[in-house]
């Protein structure tokens, strides 16, 4: 099973930030999950919501502004100290000359061409084999697929669980990422009988830990590092 930094290590650094992603990695952490977007000018970022008010100093949608003109917020969300927005490229030039994994949540669905984009990105840094990506969009899915035909993808499931559930198997994806509290014992023995993969978020107390580990899952999202 493997632990994975929810937006970096978010608990005690401001999310989707080099600095949450740097210290993620010092504490142990197996890889980190984000959130990639795209700029009106075409540059990957990595930020969760649609809109820049809950996490900087901004307000408006992130995909109305170019990156130079982010960059003069401050995404500290609730911590104090001053952080830029981060590119893609920046966190792949951190996993780089690792072995962490890095879960791509492709959050931005509506941008033309960015499955190409992150795929060009991963390509390029040469992390095919550390990236997974998942997203609560099949289309996302499918096309990340077309440019990485070997890579991991998984779907996000949150509303609609009971029929959303059953994805997966039928259109043949690696995964489903899962609130924690859907998965009981019985879910999981449904998901390993149709060999889909699963992943928990986001992991807040230790028994809950423990149990997803007890079951061998394979990615488990925390905002801290458990034990």
């Amino acid at each position: 099973m493997y632990e994975l930094a929810h937006r970096g290590l978010s608990k005690s650094y401001p999310e989707n930030t080099m600095l949450a992603f740097t210290r993620a990695l010092e504490a142990g952490f197996d890889g980190i999950e984000t959130d990639v977007q795209m700029t009106r000018d075409g540059v990957l970022v990595l930020c969760h919501d649609e809109k820049i008010n809950r996490t900087s100093t901004g307000k408006g949608y992130l995909k109305d502004y170019t990156y130079q003109q982010l960059l003069q917020y401050n995404f500290n969300y609730k911590f104090d100290t001053r952080v830029t927005i981060p590119t893609l490229d920046e966190l792949l030039e951190l996993i780089a000359g690792t072995h962490k994994i890095l879960n791509l949540e492709i959050k931005d669905t509506k941008s033309e061409g960015i499955e190409r984009a992150i795929a060009l990105a991963v390509k390029q840094h040469h992390l095919e084999d550390q990236v997974v990506f998942s997203s609560v969009s099949l289309e996302s899915l499918i096309k990340i697929r077309r440019f990485l035909p070997a890579s991991y993808v998984a779907l996000i499931v949150s509303g609609r669980y009971k029929k959303r559930r059953l994805d997966p198997v039928t259109f043949h994806l690696d995964g489903i990422h899962v609130k924690y509290s859907k998965l009981n014992e019985k879910e999981l023995q449904y998901f390993k009988e149709h060999h889909i993969a699963v992943g928990a978020w986001t992991i807040t107390r230790e028994k809950d830990f423990q149990f997803f580990r007890s079951h061998d899952i394979l990615f488990v999202f925390t905002n801290e590092k458990m034990k």
